[in-house]
């Protein structure tokens, strides 16, 4: 395995657009303890206008960090017996760029920053071993806690700084989604603290999803206490009106002719089971008379998606198994 190549990460859903939720109150996070540190000079974690874009008063920069991911990709070896090919082959290439005082600057810095990212690889507390929001966001508390331990940590906030916020602000807006003790008001009010802590008046574009269908679904998941707790006629009415927030006349036209479609079709597979289930409990019929009597029920309710519908059964009950 190449050293250069692993790279320490946290697996995010929603980054995949996949709904990974925690059932975990937004209350049970330490609200007042974040990962990322508030008082970080803002300059460490942003690209220098002016000047080294690497070093900034005797510091890396964050842009130091893409810098070392690219030397470990390219003087990538194969086993940690050739690690010293590799750190001669990173001196070389960065005093052949830089000069002499600032190469051998990011040369110890890259030493440092390679060494804890082994470490950190071949340490098993820091596996992923649960993809729950909460699970993730206390795993890359221990990564960080563990890179201050290891480089320092302006060093540390420096490098990982911008990264560990970004991933931070993602989990706790997963966690705080999916509360299941929560209604939607009370979300909303926690998804604006969130924001407002953890970025006060800056443009936030991570997580800030603009799609309306996105934005639509998300409002469900934010509500889906209160959704659940109503009653029909009550929930399609808050339904219709948070479709009203995000879609156009002619697109609520078609979600209403979508959830026809989709009631339809539970309604005919309710009335299939009902008979199929009178099949199944009537006496005196051999195997093969059951089997062939549901054939001819599923020919007779699904006609040219029958063998469709043979198969997804035939997984379930594989699954079931």
């Amino acid at each position: 395995m190449k050293i250069a190549l692993m790279a320490v990460s946290i697996s995010l859903c929603l980054l995949c657009g996949q709904n990974c939720l925690a059932n975990t109150p937004a209350d049970d996070l330490p609200e007042n303890h974040y990962i990322y540190d508030k008082n970080f000079p803002a300059h460490k974690m942003a690209k220098p206008s002016v000047g080294h874009l690497y070093l900034s008063g005797g510091m890396v920069t964050a842009d130091a960090l893409d810098l070392f991911r690219s030397l470990e990709r390219q003087y990538a070896v194969n086993s940690i017996d050739e690690i010293s090919r590799h750190y001669e082959g990173v001196r070389q290439d960065l005093h052949a760029r830089f000069h002499p005082a600032d190469a051998q600057q990011l040369f110890e810095n890259y030493r440092t920053y390679l060494a804890c990212q082994i470490a950190l690889v071949n340490d098993s507390r820091f596996e992923t071993k649960s993809m729950e929001p909460k699970e993730l966001l206390a795993q890359l508390s221990q990564i960080q806690n563990f890179r201050r331990e290891k480089l320092g940590r302006e060093t540390a906030d420096a490098l990982f700084g911008k990264e560990v916020k970004d991933h931070e602000y993602l989990l706790r807006r997963l966690i705080i989604i999916g509360s299941p003790d929560r209604y939607g008001k009370e979300k909303e009010k926690h998804l604006q603290k969130l924001k407002e802590d953890m970025w006060g008046g800056e443009n936030v574009s991570i997580g800030e999803d603009q799609e309306p269908y996105n934005l639509y679904e998300q409002k469900l998941q934010l509500f889906a206490r209160d959704l659940s707790e109503t009653d029909e006629i009550n929930r399609r009415q808050k339904i219709e009106e948070f479709r009203k927030e995000y879609f156009t006349p002619e697109q609520i036209d078609r979600l209403r002719k979508a959830d026809a479609e989709v009631a339809a079709e539970e309604e005919h597979l309710k009335r299939y089971r009902a008979e199929e289930n009178k099949i199944l409990q009537t006496t005196g019929m051999s195997q093969d008379q059951r089997d062939h009597a549901i054939k001819a029920l599923q020919d007779q309710y699904f006609g040219t998606e029958a063998d469709a519908f043979r198969r997804r059964e035939a997984m379930l009950k594989g699954t079931e198994k």
